[in-house]
């Protein structure tokens, strides 16, 4: 190869690392920040439970669980501190996110499969799989059911259109089984919530890992484990508030659930070390 030409690419690539190096050193990070939470509580978690993806309050102290690997529902007993209960609805798979409505636990895979156990007792005979229209790049990450009965999805990865500009979540009927094609809520990356992290990354803006609505309803909480934060956004998309989470703290957060009382819950993957459950009040 021509030495001229050698030269011009190692410029090119040298030029190519001092501005992404600039770039990523004006982003807004942790650090930067006031720290806006409280972690009431903590709870480290077996290693069965070193992937959880995402949980669900029971009630009476418990919360549901489902981790990356195994097609189980585990029981993890907070007052106890160790799972009480385990039911297999499924073979192995990549589960994110679970939620609950009428009596009948939900859970989404991230190619889009929802997995409807209609009943834990022997609960590889009583569940129900549909295809929705996702894949795998799309990478569903986040479930939650809606004041309306609707399993609000969203996406970590692309857009169900492709469509670029905001990060999409999508409504699934249970009575339908139709999923809604066109978003029911958008997250737009011109939020201006979004200024204080002085990016344009889409990866560091917003890529969900679970979501979870407030106890009223009136709110989503979108957690993001690529970029540790939860935003609190309102029902027709705006971001009402962005909270940053310490990476210390939250290594890996892929679980969110309420209380009906208003108790809020984080679980995070193992990393560095154990698995954990944290119960955090934001300020």
């Amino acid at each position: 190869m021509n030495k001229w030409v050698i030269g011009i690419v190692v410029f090119v690539l040298l030029l190519s690392g001092i501005v992404y190096a600039i770039y990523e050193m004006n982003d807004y990070d942790y650090d930067d920040s006031t720290k806006s939470y409280e972690i009431v509580k903590r709870w480290k978690l077996p290693e069965e439970l070193k992937e959880i993806s995402g949980l669900y309050w029971v009630g009476d102290e418990k919360v549901a669980c489902v981790q990356d690997e195994d097609g189980i529902i585990y029981v993890y007993d907070l007052a106890k501190s160790k799972v009480t209960s385990k039911y297999k609805f499924a073979d192995d798979g990549d589960y994110e996110a679970l939620c609950y409505k009428d009596g009948e636990y939900w859970v989404a895979e991230s190619n889009g499969k929802l997995f409807n156990i209609k009943s834990l007792d022997s609960a590889q005979l009583n569940t129900d799989t549909y295809d929705l229209e996702f894949e795998y790049r799309n990478n569903i990450e986040g479930l939650a059911v809606s004041q309306n009965g609707e399993l609000w999805l969203s996406v970590k990865e692309r857009n169900l259109n492709n469509e670029g500009g905001y990060k999409g979540v999508y409504a699934f009927d249970p009575v339908t089984k139709k999923l809604q094609r066109e978003p029911i809520l958008r997250i737009e990356y011109s939020d201006p919530k979004f200024d204080v992290l002085r990016t344009q990354n889409p990866r560091k803006l917003i890529r969900p890992s679970d979501l979870s609505f407030s106890p009223d309803n009136s709110e989503l909480y979108v957690l993001d484990a690529e970029f540790q934060k939860v935003l609190i956004v309102q029902l027709d998309g705006k971001i009402k508030e962005l909270h940053l989470l310490d990476p210390e703290e939250f290594e890996q957060p892929e679980g969110i659930c309420f209380s009906p009382s208003g108790r809020m819950f984080i679980s995070n993957e193992s990393i560095s070390g154990p698995a954990n459950i944290l119960e955090v009040k934001f300020n």
